[in-house]
């Protein structure tokens, strides 16, 4: 059974036409056991990649050493790839279903066209300042009407800087990293592992102060 309805197909197909100007690429990774989603996800991606020829996914398993080269521990498993292949910080943990299938959707049309990152030049710029590493880890439901807000902002900050990396995480599917950032409520995004953390769908420039803190908090940590 299809996952995508013909209608809203045929809508993706003709943003896609009109607007994708790079090829995107994309890697998934499944299990072969215990994976409630991981189907589901491979069917997403297989309908999605059939409508455009600027679209395309490499299937691996957990247990490859494509998963160890970039660090992906859980499935299934969407990570976008830049044209040399490499890892381009956008990650969605989690089937990509209700309201972040929109994330998906426009996660590909920004990485095609970064131009049509929609903030402020000197929230671009502040990003892309960043030197130091960044993890953005984004719990959400797929019921939540404001979770994508804060999936995209980590996404968009993501493509913009390659030393941020934004996660989407399906609090539901992964209960034991939810129990430990004691997610309660989503989104709520956990910066650098707990350094900082932000609950609800904030601005950019929200979340760039909470980094900042997370790397204060770093600093006096390890001092």
């Amino acid at each position: 059974m299809a996952k995508i309805d013909q209608a809203e197909k045929n809508k993706i197909k003709e943003l896609f036409n009109n607007n994708l100007q790079q090829e995107v690429n994309l890697a998934f990774f499944s299990k072969e056991t215990e994976c409630d989603y991981c189907a589901d996800t491979e069917e997403i991606l297989n309908e999605l990649t059939e409508l455009t020829e600027k679209l395309a996914y490499q299937k691996y398993l957990l247990n490859s050493d494509k998963a160890a080269e970039f660090g992906i521990d859980k499935a299934p498993a969407i990570i976008f790839l830049d044209q040399n292949g490499a890892d381009l910080g956008v990650h969605f943990f989690g089937i990509p279903s209700g309201y972040e299938f929109t994330s998906l959707i426009e996660d590909i049309l920004d990485v095609s066209d970064q131009s049509r990152i929609d903030l402020a030049e000197e929230i671009k710029t502040e990003i892309k300042s960043i030197s130091e590493d960044v993890l953005l880890q984004v719990f959400i439901t797929p019921t939540c009407p404001y979770c994508p807000r804060a999936v995209r902002v980590a996404h968009q900050m993501a493509i913009l800087n390659p030393a941020i990396t934004g996660e989407m995480v399906e609090a539901i599917e992964f209960q034991d990293l939810s129990s430990r950032f004691n997610v309660s409520g989503v989104p709520k995004t956990v910066i650098n592992s707990g350094a900082a953390e932000q609950v609800g769908a904030v601005p950019a420039k929200t979340i760039l102060k909470k980094i900042k803190v997370s790397q204060k908090n770093s600093t006096v940590t390890a001092e």
